[in-house]
């Protein structure tokens, strides 16, 4: 995905192409901030103008705008590596926010992130007619033939 910056602000850059227009939204805001355009220059002068009406209907309602990233967010890791990651800060003497960071910023200086779990995906094609009459894992497909589909385990 594209984005643009503006005052801190992130803004994404997609197109609709039966209509021709490009648009985005502010990311990384609950509130929705919305521009549109139909060139790119025009775009990012939208994304602009909508970053300062949304800072200046915020001032008008008397209230904070959003930021962006705000440098606080819940990161859910399961009970034992919670465990087993305070356990090691305290004996390391630090606490478990300085590891937090430690990882991240090595990931973002190219590490990487190993996806651990696998996905199980049944796959079942059925006529309308066997929905009425289910026989499971064998289906019958006319008078004659018939399929059995097992289950395919992916793990990446």
């Amino acid at each position: 995905m594209h984005t643009m910056e503006y005052k801190g602000y992130q803004g994404s850059i997609e197109i609709d192409l039966a209509s021709g227009l490009l648009f985005g939204k502010l990311l990384f805001v609950n509130d929705l901030v919305t521009f549109e355009a139909k060139t790119v220059p025009a775009l990012r002068k939208a994304f602009q103008e909508a970053v300062n009406d949304y800072l200046q209907t915020c001032r008008q309602l008397k209230r904070n705008p959003q930021q962006p990233c705000s440098g606080i967010f819940n990161v859910r890791v399961g009970p034992a590596l919670h465990r087993a990651a305070t356990i090691r800060a305290q004996q390391d003497g630090v606490k478990l926010n300085a590891v937090m960071v430690t990882a991240l910023e090595q990931y973002l200086e190219g590490g990487t992130v190993k996806h651990t779990h696998d996905h199980n995906v049944t796959v079942r094609l059925v006529s309308l007619t066997e929905v009425m009459k289910p026989d499971l894992g064998v289906y019958s497909v006319g008078e004659t033939q018939q399929f059995e589909m097992n289950t395919t385990n992916a793990t990446h």
